[in-house]
């Protein structure tokens, strides 16, 4: 899972925040309003079965009432229960279409669940009623970016920097789906925005420092992998490029010692292996070179015999 789904999974639990504006709602059965303000009361005090019981009451009454759907939606997620949190918040959109909240939320469920061919409407029915705001435009061009439909993320993306020109992740996001298009320039612009923006994120110097190594930039290569390294230490993938950057550069021990973490952090990552035992062998460890890269060729034998199902048929 890539750093911005991770965010987008963050953003989706932080969904209790936004759907405690429920409270503040006037509906015209004033009694399911105050029963959806009694729930909230309880949940807040941590007392969910009462919240539960009076909610099941309320709804006995007011079936249709789109504010107690959102704080059921509230009690649902502090109890796990994801599928009823995902029930309550579609009723609650079904009850109120007018309220952008209740969109926002359940379109932040399906992205942290990777239901991304969910979110886009759900997300389009939030940026139809809040056109202005930015972090809505971003998700919906990330639910995109998941679908790889890169050509309808890229507007909504720079829809949002148009609206917020510092919104953390936008350029990354942008410059992923650049990237995939194939236009490495601009996806490298946009790494370079994001590090401006948000320096503290490894991922933008990683992809950057990506484009620069498929360049042969090594020095700018080496700077920014370092970079996110230093950042995301436990990123396999970092060390792995670090590692194939400094081979080029002719720094064979300290490519040794990047493929190294780079297998330690990931055993999957069968190639950090052929870069460890070309390494090795550029130090003239001829010994240890050899069982690399025989180590390299049955790992990949292996994976492709679990991978077309004979290992499985064989056991």
């Amino acid at each position: 899972m890539t750093a911005w789904i991770r965010q987008a999974l963050v953003m989706a639990l932080a969904a209790l925040v936004l759907l405690g504006g429920a409270r503040s709602t006037v509906f015209g059965q004033a009694d399911a309003a105050k029963a959806a303000d009694t729930a909230a009361q309880l949940i807040d005090r941590g007392d969910l079965s009462g919240a539960r019981k009076t909610l099941d009451e309320a709804l006995q009454h007011y079936p249709r009432a789109a504010a107690l759907y959102k704080i059921a939606a509230i009690l649902e997620f502090k109890s796990g229960r994801l599928d009823a949190m995902r029930s309550a918040l579609e009723r609650a959109t079904e009850y109120d279409p007018n309220d952008p909240d209740s969109f926002l939320n359940l379109g932040l469920l399906d992205l942290g669940q990777g239901r991304y061919a969910q979110a886009v409407p759900v997300f389009k029915n939030f940026t139809r009623l809040k056109p202005q705001d930015a972090q809505g435009h971003l998700l919906l061009g990330r639910a995109y970016l998941n679908r790889n439909l890169n050509l309808e993320a890229i507007p909504e993306i720079r829809s949002a920097l148009a609206l917020d020109p510092r919104l953390p992740l936008a350029h990354n996001d942008l410059g992923i789906a650049e990237s995939t298009l194939g236009n490495n320039e601009e996806a490298l612009e946009e790494f370079h925005q994001e590090i401006q923006i948000n320096p503290s994120f490894g991922g933008a110097y990683l992809r950057a420092g990506t484009i620069e190594l498929e360049h042969h930039h090594l020095p700018e290569a080496e700077e920014l992998l370092r970079q996110a390294t230093a950042r995301d230490p436990n990123v396999a993938p970092g060390h792995f490029h670090l590692g194939q950057c400094l081979l080029q550069r002719q720094k064979s021990e300290a490519a040794e010692t990047e493929f190294r973490q780079a297998i330690a952090l990931d055993a999957k990552l069968i190639r950090a292996h052929y870069g460890l035992a070309q390494s090795l062998q550029a130090q003239g460890k001829k010994e240890e070179a050899r069982r690399e890269f025989q180590l390299h060729s049955e790992l990949l034998e292996r994976n492709r015999k679990s991978a077309s199902g004979i290992a499985a048929a064989r056991d």
